[in-house]
C-alpha cells in the first residue's frame, strides 16, 4: 500500500531527547536527566489523598475542572488578575503547546526563536509545515541569552515567537521587562507570543508572562505540575490566555485531559508555596556546589535556582557517554536545535556528594586527554 501522509511530514525528521535506556550497562546511575523537582512532591499530598482521589476513579474527571481554575487563579493572584475561563488544561505542557501549534501552524508560517531551546516544540512546528527563523545562542558568549537581539530580528513575516522561560537546556531566567519589550513589539504587527514556563516555578511568580496577558493580548503562557510540583506523573499542563482568545483556543478545548486522580491532588499541590520555596533554595545551593566543582568542563550562563544547566567541552568526544561511563545520565547536546555531542543538559539532583565525586573522576580522564 502507498501510504500518504501530510505535505509537511514526507521530508520531517523529529527531534527530542526521550530516548530509551539504550546503551545503559551501569546499574549504579545518577539520574540527571529528564526535567522534574528531584525533590518530589509536597508533603500535603498524603496516601490519605490519593486515596480519596483512588475511590472515584469510576467516574469521570470534574470537566471543566472549575475547581482546579479557580485553584490556579488564586496561586496567579498576588501578581496578576484571571479569570477561571481563561484558564485551559492540557495533558502536560507539551499538549497544551501541541494544540497551540495545531491552532496557529502551517506550512510557511514563520516562527522566530532563541537555540538552543526545547527541541520538542520546535520539531512539531516544523511537522506542521512551519519554518523555525533561530537566532543562535553562542558559545563565545556562554550562550548568554540577550532578548534584545531577537526583538532586533523580530519582523512582520514572524506569525510567532517562542521561549522558553527559563530556558532549556541553559537554566536562564528572561527578565520580564525585556519579554513585555517583545510583546509590545510583537503586538504591533500581529504577532504572537508564546511563552512556554514549564521550568517557571523555579523563577519568581512577577517573572511570569501571565503578568503581561491583561495588557497584551498576543501572548500566550504555557505551565507545568511537572517540574516545580513535582508531579511529572500527572501530565497535566495548562495554557492562560487573554479574554479575546478563548474562543479561538475553544477549538482545542482539552475535554477530560486531567484524570480524576490529577484534579483532586493538584489543588493540593497549589495551595504549597513552602514547598516550591524550599525546591529553589535547595535546588540553588546544590546547583552552586556543582558549579563550583567544574575544572575541565564548561558552564553556560544560568540562573541560580533552575535545575538544570548546559556543560560542553572543547575536545571532540561524546559527553554524554563519558558521563553516562562514570554513572551520571544526563540529557544528549544533540537532541537540542545548534548543539552537538560535545554538549549535555544535566539536571540538578536531590544530593550532589556522590555526583561531585563522579564529575571530579571525569574530570580527571579529560584532563589526562589534554595533556
Amino acid at each position: 500500500m502507498k501510504y500518504r501522509i501530510r505535505h509537511s511530514l514526507q521530508n520531517y525528521h523529529s527531534i527530542g531527547y526521550l530516548h530509551g535506556d539504550e546503551g545503559i550497562t551501569c546499574t549504579d546511575v545518577i539520574d540527571c536527566s529528564l526535567g522534574i523537582n528531584p525533590l518530589g512532591f509536597s508533603p500535603r499530598i498524603t496516601q490519605e489523598v490519593f486515596l480519596e482521589a483512588y475511590d472515584r476513579i469510576y467516574a469521570y474527571p470534574d470537566y471543566p475542572y472549575e475547581g482546579l481554575r479557580r485553584c490556579i487563579c488564586k496561586y496567579m493572584e498576588s501578581v496578576a488578575t484571571i479569570t477561571p475561563e481563561q484558564v485551559r488544561f492540557y495533558g502536560g505542557s507539551m499538549g497544551a503547546i501541541w494544540n497551540i501549534n495545531k491552532l496557529l501552524i502551517d506550512e510557511k508560517t514563520c516562527i522566530l526563536t532563541f537555540i538552543p531551546g526545547f527541541s520538542s516544540t520546535l520539531s512539531d512546528m516544523r511537522s506542521l509545515g512551519g519554518t523555525i527563523d533561530a537566532v543562535p545562542l553562542t558559545e563565545k558568549d556562554r550562550f548568554l541569552i540577550d532578548l534584545y537581539q531577537l526583538i532586533y530580528h523580530l519582523k512582520p513575516q514572524h506569525h510567532l515567537v517562542y521561549l522558553d522561560n527559563p530556558n532549556n537546556p541553559t537554566g536562564q531566567v528572561i527578565p520580564i521587562e525585556a519579554l513585555r519589550r517583545l510583546a509590545h513589539k510583537a503586538l504591533a504587527q500581529d504577532t504572537y507570543v508564546l511563552i512556554d514556563e514549564a521550568y517557571g516555578e523555579f523563577m519568581p511568580l512577577e517573572n511570569s508572562a501571565v503578568t503581561l496577558i491583561a495588557e497584551y493580548p498576543n501572548v500566550l503562557v504555557v505551565k507545568s505540575f511537572s517540574k516545580g510540583f513535582g508531579l511529572a506523573g500527572l501530565r497535566t499542563g495548562y495554557v492562560v490566555m487573554h479574554p479575546d482568545f478563548i474562543p479561538y483556543m475553544s477549538h482545542y478545548p482539552g475535554e477530560m485531559t486531567v484524570n480524576g486522580i490529577a484534579s483532586a491532588i493538584l489543588p493540593v499541590a497549589l495551595s504549597d508555596m513552602d514547598h516550591l520555596a524550599r525546591s529553589r533554595q535547595i535546588m540553588a545551593e546544590n546547583k552552586r556546589q556543582i558549579i563550583n566543582c567544574l575544572t575541565e568542563l564548561n558552564v553556560s550562563v544560568t540562573d541560580e535556582e533552575t535545575p538544570i544547566l548546559l556543560l560542553y567541552t572543547s575536545q571532540t568526544l561524546d559527553l554524554y557517554q563519558l558521563l553516562l561511563s562514570q554513572g551520571i545520565k544526563t540529557e544528549r547536546g544533540e537532541d537540542f536545535d545548534g548543539l552537538g555531542k560535545a554538549y549535555v543538559r544535566l539536571r540538578i539532583p536531590a544530593t550532589v556528594t556522590e555526583c561531585i565525586t563522579r564529575l571530579g573522576r571525569m574530570q580527571k580522564l579529560l584532563a589526562n586527554d589534554n595533556r
